[in-house]
């Protein structure tokens, strides 16, 4: 088996496909000949940029959008949709934890923006979510792994 080099430009591209399609990219390099010790220390590193530069990102945007559009309005009946309903019950019943497990099957950029708007104020939020995008990793690349072995 032929092991695939990684220059500059490769690791460059690797690095940012594993931010914006994390779920994908183990499988790809796997299938390109890169080892699965390369595959797993590319995507969890790619996916740890994208996490904490989304995060401060989100962060800056969210703050950004409470300061233009001003604070809530402290009385009156606050206006609920179903769309933004769904999301308060999501939140609510599945929180940070359930953010961490899906953060795999959604792109980088989305969980992190969604970890700054519900969770900037746990302070270890985008922590757990950098490990769990590492947990990811070595779970897609094992997998993909397994398959081109034709193991599982």
């Amino acid at each position: 088996m032929e092991v695939a080099e990684m220059t500059w430009y490769n690791l460059f591209f690797w690095l940012l496909a594993s931010i914006l399609k994390f779920v994908v990219t183990p499988s790809a390099m796997i299938a390109s000949g890169h080892s699965a010790w390369t595959t797993w220390a590319v995507t969890a590193s790619g996916s740890a940029l994208g996490v904490l530069t989304f995060w401060r990102f989100g962060t800056w945007w969210f703050q950004w959008l409470e300061e233009r559009m001003g604070p809530r309005p402290s009385r009156g009946k606050r206006i609920f949709n179903p769309r933004r309903r769904r999301i308060v019950k999501m939140k609510n019943l599945f929180g940070l934890r359930g953010l961490l497990l899906a953060s795999g099957l959604i792109s980088v950029p989305l969980a992190a923006a969604l970890g700054a708007k519900y969770f900037r104020s746990n302070m270890a939020a985008k922590y757990f979510l950098v490990l769990a995008f590492a947990l990811w990793a070595a779970l897609l690349t094992t997998a993909s792994w397994l398959l081109k072995q034709g193991v599982a």
